[in-house]
């Protein structure tokens, strides 16, 4: 009955949802590798942390530049795990990255070489128990993965502003999970302004990576 309910709100209210798809083959060796480096770094595991960062260095991944936040002031990434491979290497080597995350992140941008066709990543960070809003544009294909650094536990609503179509996250939406994974096809070709709003179901601050094709 609360089923039947919550799908009858969802017509009234003009919403459409689409059913999930799986995810590209590149797509998905890219966000296994971050699964396990977040995994690695959990089990505080050096051997499995080199492995993941070999098996994302592989992926030839880009910067997501054009995915923006919409929040005033995005909270900073220092002090987090940063999904990048030469911030990676650093740890692995013994270096204090963490209190530097965000220079390792400034200088991803300007190393990006992913192709228009490439995967692109970009790590940001979600206080406890808030949200935090992203959009950028997009068309055809479009696929989403996110994973939280060790601790985090997410949600994701996801928000085709053109359109008025949404692809959120159906399963434990209130415990939240440590990481998600989208695809789904745009309506049209046309370029649409998509918003991704990330929400930490914890009691923590804690860092994710957003991957796209």
């Amino acid at each position: 009955m609360k089923r039947f309910l919550s799908l009858l709100l969802i017509v009234s209210l003009g919403w459409t949802y689409a059913p999930a798809q799986k995810l590209s083959e590149p797509m998905q060796r890219a966000y296994n590798a971050c699964m396990q480096l977040s995994k690695a770094i959990g089990a505080g595991n050096t051997t499995g942390l080199k492995a993941a960062n070999k098996a994302l260095k592989d992926c030839h991944t880009g910067d997501f530049k054009i995915f923006r936040c919409k929040d005033k002031a995005p909270t900073s990434i220092d002090g987090h795990f940063l999904f990048d491979e030469d911030f990676v290497d650093s740890l692995i080597a013994g270096r204090d990255v963490y209190r530097f995350a965000r220079r390792y992140a400034e200088k991803r941008t300007t190393r990006s070489t992913a192709g228009k066709k490439g995967i692109v990543t970009k790590t940001c960070c979600v206080k406890a128990g808030q949200s935090t809003k992203y959009q950028f544009v997009a068309n055809g294909l479009q696929e989403l993965a996110f994973v939280a650094e060790p601790g985090g536990l997410l949600t994701v609503r996801i928000h085709d502003l053109t359109n008025n179509k949404w692809y959120n996250d159906t399963k434990d939406v209130r415990t939240g999970q440590p990481h998600r994974a989208h695809a789904f096809n745009l309506p049209t070709q046309k370029n649409c302004k998509i918003e991704v709003e990330i929400i930490n179901t914890t009691k923590k601050d804690f860092s994710f990576v957003v991957l796209s094709n």
